[in-house]
C-alpha cells in the first residue's frame, strides 16, 4: 500500500513538472508573439498620425488614406482610415458642399469602433500570461507538496530518521517551485510591460481620432474643399 502511493506521489511531481514546462513554452510562445506585434505597431504608427493629418488638414483625403493603407500593422493607420472611407464615402454621394455634422458623427463611431477592434487586437493572449503568472506558483507549490511526502514517507519505510535521510528527497521537491517561479516571473512581467504599451497605443488612437474630428471641423469652418 505505502509502496503504491510512493509511485502515486512521485507520478504527480513528474505531471507537474511536465505541465510546468507545457506553461513555459507556451509563455513564452506568447511573450515572442507579442513583442513581434508590439514592435510592428509602433515602427508603422512611427509620425503616422502626423503626416495623414497634415493631409487631412489639406483637405487631401485620398493622400491621407493611401497612407494608412499601405501602413500594414499600424492601429492608427486603421482608426484614420475607418474615419475616412466613412467621410469619403459621404462625399462620393453629395459633391456639392454637404454638410458634416452628421458625417464626422459616423465617422467618429466608426473610428471608436476600430479603436475597440484594434485594442481587443494588442491584449490577445495577454489574458493568458496573467493567468500563467497566478497559476504557474501554485502548480509548482504543488508538486513541491507531493515531493516532501514522498520523501517522508520514504522515511518512514525505511524506518530510519534525520536531516540526512530526508534532505535530497526536499531538494528534489522544491525544484518544482523553482520551476512554478521560472514560469510565473516572466510572465507577470511581460504581461505588466504589455498592458502598458497597451495603454499607450490606447491613448495614441483616442488622440488621432479626436484630432482628425477637430480637423474636418476646420476645414468645414474655413471652407476648404476636399480632394476625394
Amino acid at each position: 500500500m505505502l509502496e503504491g502511493n510512493l509511485i502515486q506521489l512521485a507520478w504527480g511531481g513528474s505531471v507537474s513538472l511536465l505541465v510546468l514546462l507545457l506553461f513555459s513554452i507556451f509563455s513564452f510562445a506568447v511573450i515572442a508573439e507579442r513583442l513581434y506585434t508590439f514592435h510592428q505597431a509602433k515602427r508603422s504608427s512611427r509620425n503616422l498620425a502626423a503626416q495623414a493629418l497634415m493631409y487631412i488638414k489639406a483637405g487631401k483625403l485620398h493622400e491621407a488614406a493611401s497612407l494608412c493603407e499601405m501602413s500594414q500593422g499600424s492601429p492608427v493607420a486603421v482608426v484614420l482610415l475607418a474615419g475616412l472611407r466613412e467621410l469619403r464615402e459621404a462625399l462620393d454621394q453629395k459633391p456639392y458642399g454637404p454638410s458634416l455634422d452628421r458625417v464626422t458623427e459616423v465617422s467618429k463611431g466608426a473610428m471608436e469602433r476600430a479603436a475597440g477592434k484594434e485594442v481587443a487586437r494588442l491584449e490577445r493572449y495577454l489574458g493568458v500570461l496573467a493567468t500563467l503568472g497566478n497559476v504557474s506558483p501554485f502548480v509548482g507549490l504543488f508538486g513541491t507538496v507531493l515531493g516532501i511526502i514522498k520523501a517522508f514517507q520514504a522515511m518512514a519505510e525505511t524506518g530510519s530518521g534525520g536531516l540526512g535521510t530526508v534532505s535530497a528527497g526536499i531538494a528534489e521537491a522544491l525544484v518544482a517551485t523553482a520551476a512554478g517561479l521560472f514560469v510565473a516571473i516572466p510572465a507577470v512581467i511581460a504581461y505588466n510591460a504589455f498592458l502598458g504599451k497597451v495603454r499607450t497605443f490606447t491613448l495614441e488612437l483616442e488622440n488621432a481620432a479626436s484630432e482628425f474630428i477637430d480637423q474636418i471641423q476646420k476645414l468645414r469652418v474655413e471652407g476648404v474643399g476636399f480632394r476625394v
